[in-house]
């Protein structure tokens, strides 16, 4: 369940990423820009619904940012990964 809680705070800091660039810009600003309607960028941006990996790449289009920059979030993922790999060791050593 940790990993579940984890990939939640992801997605939390993700939706952050995607407000903080939208700024002051309306969602049908961005939908015009891109093949994703308003809603759905709102959705997004509020964390109500998982998306593919197309509406991420339409909606740094609206944005007109590069695609990776809405995962360059504050999330130490080595730690993790780190926490992930021991927790497997442990699991396979009993």
């Amino acid at each position: 369940m940790k990993n579940e809680n984890k990939t939640k705070e992801i997605k939390e800091l993700i939706a952050q990423k995607v407000k903080s660039l939208k700024g002051d810009v309306a969602y049908s600003k961005i939908a015009s820009q891109c093949e994703i309607h308003s809603g759905k960028i709102s959705n997004i941006a509020n964390n109500r619904i998982d998306c593919q990996l197309s509406s991420l790449i339409e909606l740094a289009k609206g944005l007109r940012v590069h695609p990776s920059e809405l995962f360059n979030i504050d999330f130490d993922f080595d730690k993790y990964y780190k926490e992930l790999d021991s927790t497997n060791n442990l699991e396979k050593n009993k």
